[in-house]
């Protein structure tokens, strides 16, 4: 996958490239002649998402990487961490990830992980799991998951998650206004049964 993001400072434009190998950052100040700002080697996989939240970049990959941090506001790229553990507050105890499929990160700072996997023999949810990056962005914060089933990709705006569930082939809308306590308020199928992603519209009448 890729995505984008500006720096704050100067307003340059970087894309983030997801890669078979690894994590690439590309400074696209000049369109016509974009460069390479730095490369982070990885575990390979054919699948790797991104997501920002200020100055950091959050990817996931469904090698057992667990969740790569990048402080972006380091363009030579040694700032970066790998994180499989999360912090539950409420139980004092954590939440082990090491592979993802999706990420997605809300207007509050929420990180959606989707599809996740581990292979410590623990069986986190591969629904959705909230994670808190807002808070402390290198220690994201466990807030609560849905697992009623698997989500391939996802959104969400305000307090409602629009989840493909591929292998059910609906379209999921989940109330996530208690992170704790989110549930399921109504689905619908799609062509084919297979439901790969989904995203709304700018007014929010479409998804």
């Amino acid at each position: 996958d890729i995505w984008g993001w500006v720096d704050p400072l100067d307003g340059s434009e970087y894309a983030l490239v997801g890669l078979n190998d690894g994590f690439s950052c590309v400074n696209l100040s000049t369109p016509s002649n974009p460069v390479e700002e730095f490369y982070i080697a990885d575990l390979n996989s054919t699948w790797r998402d991104i997501k920002t939240w200020g100055n950091y970049a959050y990817v996931t990959t469904e090698a057992d990487a667990g969740l790569l941090i990048v402080d972006l506001s380091d363009m030579t790229g040694s700032t970066y961490w790998h994180v499989t553990e999360f912090l539950n507050p409420l139980t004092g105890s954590n939440t082990s990830f090491t592979a993802a499929h999706n990420i997605y990160i809300d207007e509050y700072g929420i990180a959606y992980i989707f599809g996740a996997s581990s292979s410590h023999g623990s069986s986190p949810a591969d629904g959705v799991i909230f994670l808190d990056v807002d808070a402390d962005p290198i220690n994201p914060i466990y807030l609560g998951e849905w697992d009623e089933e698997y989500i391939h990709d996802g959104m969400a705006r305000g307090d409602t998650l629009y989840a493909g569930c591929i292998y059910t082939g609906d379209l999921y809308i989940i109330d996530v206004s208690n992170k704790s306590n989110p549930y399921t308020i109504g689905t619908h199928p799609t062509p084919n049964a297979f439901t790969h992603n989904a995203w709304v519209s700018d007014d929010g009448d479409y998804v």
